[in-house]
């Protein structure tokens, strides 16, 4: 596995079983034997003999739901939705409103990586954005998190948005001293930002770098998902639009997706499907865009995070 930068479900069946082998989910790891040995006699792809290994999907889906929306409401294409042009050059905060384990590599409570990439767009010039934090949840539950600021203040510039993230499933108990770089006061509040470019902020976006850097270091920890949504005013159906409310993006394996067959519940952040009220069984997260309402501290030095033992 010397490509870090691919994630789980781009990797072979061998390499997938391997590594399951190593974090000790050695059923997952015969499943995974197995598929490979379906592959050969039947010419088709691992994917297709999936079943509760979610967390080696390969494709997303979008989906929208309005700021104003509450408890149970329908979920509707973010490709299709009608971008909100008066958010041009306005000021917004991005939060992780939600993140939902249907099944991750390993057992019992997972540990997961998360970093969040953007750019801020203020006085003709663009500064890179980088944030990353740590979430814990077991197969088939929610994280114990809800509205955790990522971007604060981050200014939208005539093209849209640009928003990445990836997550890293963390199985090395190993980098317990780096990952508390992010547990700190400096990064509880999200990344602040100003109406002026800051080199201030390189530090921080060097340390959130540098921590999923350190992580991925480790055999025992793999990147999971990785998403990249150009949040834009176009008109084009290939494009997600922009716009205050919620993102809905789900790790998904190939095939049709209809998002009317799905609704939200606002209060427990979870997508069910309308068909019988149970909940929808994939990971996935949920984005938030709303209003800057205040302006952001200063930022205060990044902690040293001690260099990972070798």
């Amino acid at each position: 596995m010397a490509n870090d930068d691919l994630i789980l479900g781009k990797r072979t069946a061998r390499e997938i079983a391997e590594y399951l082998t190593l974090i000790g989910d050695e059923e997952s790891a015969e499943r995974f034997r197995a598929a490979e040995a379906a592959v050969k006699g039947m010419g088709a792809g691992w994917d297709a003999f999936l079943g509760k290994d979610q967390w080696a999907y390969g494709s997303m889906v979008v989906g929208f739901v309005d700021a104003d929306d509450e408890h149970r409401v329908g979920i509707s294409n973010a490709n299709a939705i009608e971008a909100d042009q008066g958010l041009r050059g306005k000021r917004v905060k991005i939060s992780l409103e939600g993140f939902y384990v249907q099944s991750y590599p390993g057992s019992g409570k997972h540990r997961i990586l998360c970093e969040f990439s953007g750019r801020n767009q203020v006085a003709g010039e663009s500064e890179e954005l980088k944030f990353a934090l740590t979430v814990e949840a077991r197969d088939g539950e929610g994280a114990a998190i809800q509205g955790k600021p990522i971007f604060m203040g981050v200014t939208i510039g005539d093209d849209g948005l640009n928003f990445m993230g990836e997550t890293v499933n963390v199985s090395s108990s190993e980098d317990d001293v780096i990952l508390d770089a992010l547990n700190s006061d400096a990064f509880k509040q999200g990344l602040a930002l100003a109406t002026m470019v800051q080199p201030a902020l390189k530090p921080f976006t060097g340390l959130a770098t540098g921590v999923v850097k350190a992580v991925l270091g480790r055999s025992k920890n793999k990147k999971v998902f990785k998403f990249d949504l150009g949040l834009d005013f176009n008109k084009s159906h290939l494009s997600v639009r922009l716009r205050r409310g919620s993102y809905v993006i789900v790790q998904k394996g190939a095939g049709d997706w209809k998002w009317e067959n799905f609704e939200f519940e606002r209060a427990t952040r979870q997508i069910y499907r309308k068909a019988d009220g149970e909940p929808l069984e994939l990971n996935y997260l949920v984005v938030g865009v709303d209003d800057f309402l205040g302006e952001p501290a200063p930022p205060k030095a990044p902690p040293k995070a001690r260099a990972p033992r070798p």
